[in-house]
This record gives structure tokens, sequence and C-alpha cells, in this order.
């Protein structure tokens, strides 16, 4: 190569020579002969999925029924109703349904896996059985009502074996609610949810309201939300109590309780809880012509609180 470019020079002529030219050929090969790469799809962020397992009891002894909440924590949440009217067992499996989709809706869950041991119901639900009779109709379809509530949402058949915290919850219902009142929440209802939709739960404008919490016990509900999900109420007012009330209150093993100055945990109580610890207490050995604040102070003793007890 330096002979050629030593006899070049004599006809003003310069020998470069082209480094560089098997480093291109290199990348035309790879432009011309890389195929075509699908672009991935980006991934969307999915809600988290809660698990509700529910189950209803009819005996003679009354009739209730069991809903457990597991939140994507792992954390459980405990509901027991208690039916002050006669139902069928299918019925009841409807009832506890009905009243678990409800308290879901009022925690803003929006992901749910549904487990119930009644093939019955889950059959109604998936479309695998028809509805036979007016009754067992209209439960299917308030269910199906609610459960549009839901962005999504599977409903599951599963073994008894496998139910056993609801069904063990609709059954003390019914034996001892004195017991149940102290791990769950316990919702009492006088008529049936199928007879509530067509006279209380439609609204002026023709809309269904499909709420579980009584007026007296949306405080309570609006922090229960709160501390299970993060949000606040719509109301402007009631944001303003929550955040008020947030920093006296927290939740223990799924219950909301007050923090007491020096004392023990508060265990909060809803209006029918409430009314039912009245009771008790005046049926007491020392409650006779009690006060309104000694009667409150005693209750305050026993571990309960709610906002309006001293009035």
């Amino acid at each position: 190569m330096i002979k050629w470019a030593m006899m070049l020079t004599q006809f003003n002529i310069e020998y470069r020579p082209r480094t560089a030219i098997k480093g291109q050929a290199v990348a035309d090969f790879l432009v011309e002969m890389t195929g075509h790469q699908e672009e991935e799809p980006a991934r969307t962020i999915t809600e988290p999925w809660w698990s509700m397992s529910v189950d209803g009891a009819a005996g003679p002894k009354g009739y209730g029924g069991g809903v457990v909440f597991t939140t994507p924590e792992g954390f459980k949440v405990y509901h027991a109703l208690i039916f002050n009217f006669e139902l069928t067992n299918n019925e009841t499996e409807y009832e506890a349904l009905i009243g678990g989709l409800r308290l879901a809706k009022t925690l803003q869950i929006t992901c749910l896996r549904i487990k119930s041991d009644s093939s019955l119901v889950v059959g109604h639900i998936n479309g695998n059985m028809e509805a036979k009779g007016e009754k067992m109709q209209k439960y299917r379809d308030l269910a199906r009502t609610l459960l549009k509530d839901l962005t999504e949402y599977v409903m599951e058949q599963i073994p008894r074996g496998e139910n056993t915290d609801a069904d063990l919850l609709s059954k003390l219902t019914q034996a001892a609610p004195e017991h149940v009142s102290k791990l769950a929440r316990i919702e009492t209802l006088e008529k049936a949810n199928i007879e509530r939709l067509s006279v209380s739960l439609i609204e002026e404008d023709g809309q269904p309201n499909l709420t579980l919490v009584e007026p007296d016990d949306i405080w309570l509900d609006d922090l229960v939300k709160y501390y299970m999900t993060g949000q606040f109420p719509e109301d402007e007012d009631r944001v303003r109590k929550v955040k008020l009330r947030a920093p006296r209150f927290q939740m223990l093993d799924g219950r909301l309780y007050k923090r007491a100055l020096g004392g023990p945990l508060l265990r909060c109580l809803t209006r029918a809880e409430a009314e039912r610890v009245i009771a008790e207490v005046h049926e007491g050995v020392c409650a006779a012509h009690q006060m309104s604040r000694t009667l409150a102070q005693r209750i305050i003793l026993l571990g309960y609180f709610w906002p309006t007890m001293n009035q």
C-alpha cells in the first residue's frame, strides 16, 4: 500500500484508505435484516381486588346472615345480619349477598371476588340456572342491579367447608348475638330487601338509592371508609368532620374505635347497637332512675361510644 501511495504522488493523486467501510457494511446489514418488532402494549394499573364470602342461615332460633370481607392486604372485616322476618334458606342466602353488596358500595369497592356455598344463588347470578317464582326473580334482579356498581366481579361457588367464617357468623347471630357484637358489626333488618326496594329506595329522580347506612350512622361509615380506602365523602361538611375526627379514632380488626385519654379504646356503635346497649344498661341493677350523663358515663366505662351519647 505504501509503494502505490508513493507512485500516485507524482500524478498529484492522494490515496486515502476507507477504514470505516466494514462498520458501514455491518450497519447496513442490520438495518436490512432486522425484523419488525411489535410494540408492547402499555401496562394498565388494575384496581385491587377484594374478596367477599357470604352465607345465610335459617333455623328455629331465627334468621341470620354472615359477610366476611378480605382486603387486598389480607385483613378481614366481619359484618353480621339479623333478619326479624321469616325467610327460607335460599332467601337468607340472597339477603346475605345483597347486604354484602351494599356494604361493598359503601366502602367504594370496585373489584370483588364473591364466594358463596349456595349453588342456587351462584347459578342465578351467573345465568346457569333459572329463577323460579316471583320472589326469587326479585332477589336475582336486585342482586344484579347492585353488581352493576362494581367495575369487575367474579361470582363463584365454594364448598361449605371453605366458607366456615361466614357460615359461623350467620349462625351465631341467632344463638349468641352478644358474642357476635364483639367481633363484627351487626345490622338488623325489619323487612326483606326486595320490599325495601319498592318503598324506600326510590328517590325523586326515579333512580334507586341503594344505601346501607341510616342517617345517624353516616359519621361512622365515613370514618370507616376513610380508614379502609383513604377516600373522603363528596359533601364538604362531612369531609371537614372526617378530618377533625380521624386523629381521635383508629381501626382495629375491622372495627372502629375511639381513643380515650388515659383509658382503653372505646368501640364505636351504630344507632341500632347503641339503642340495644342503652336498654341493657337500663335493665341493670344500677340503672334505676339514672340521669342521662350518669348513664353515658356508665356506658363509656363499659367500653362503648357514639357521638350523641351525652345528649
